[in-house]
């Protein structure tokens, strides 16, 4: 029963400690209806001209603007995206290697208003996967690692500018 009891007071003292520093989740809504995800819908993402720029753009997308979405361009985001491949194992009957797949995207935060870079940063992923004796499980392999990459990545930025959106 004393358990019980100081549990409850644990918790109530944990809530109060989190409100009295002014924690706010951040996809929360604000006192002025305002959120995190209507500003990140205000995010226009540039074209790229490459697949993995392309799949990287693709996931902030999907994420920040839903299908239907409509916002004004409040910001534009500059992408470049450059990924390659690094052996990691190369076994001596060359049938099996272990690889990975690196992907690094630079990206800006472009106000439209004023043309200025408001907030700038890179993201990276690292994907490992095998190649083997057969050609087209090497291809799907490498695709896989690509794609999953790019989400990554993709998450990764939608986070951080959330993060840079809700403290400006």
């Amino acid at each position: 029963m004393f358990a019980k009891h100081a549990m409850r007071s644990f918790a109530l003292v944990g809530l109060l400690a989190l409100s009295a520093c002014g924690y706010q989740p951040l996809y929360a809504t604000n006192d002025d209806g305002s959120s995190v995800s209507q500003e990140l819908a205000e995010v226009s993402v540039a074209q790229q001209s490459d697949r993995v720029g392309q799949l990287v753009r693709n996931e902030i997308v999907r994420s920040t603007r839903p299908v239907g979405t409509q916002a004004q361009d409040r910001y534009y985001l500059k992408l470049q995206a450059k990924g390659d491949a690094e052996t990691l194992i190369d076994t001596s009957d060359t049938v099996h290697r272990r690889l990975a797949y690196n992907l690094t995207t630079k990206f800006q935060l472009v106000d439209a208003a004023t043309r200025n870079v408001v907030f700038s940063g890179r993201a990276f992923s690292r994907v490992p996967y095998d190649r083997l004796d057969a050609s087209f499980a090497n291809v799907q392999a490498r695709v896989n690692a690509e794609e999953q990459a790019a989400k990554q990545v993709g998450q990764e930025v939608r986070t951080r500018l959330a993060a840079f959106l809700a403290t400006n």
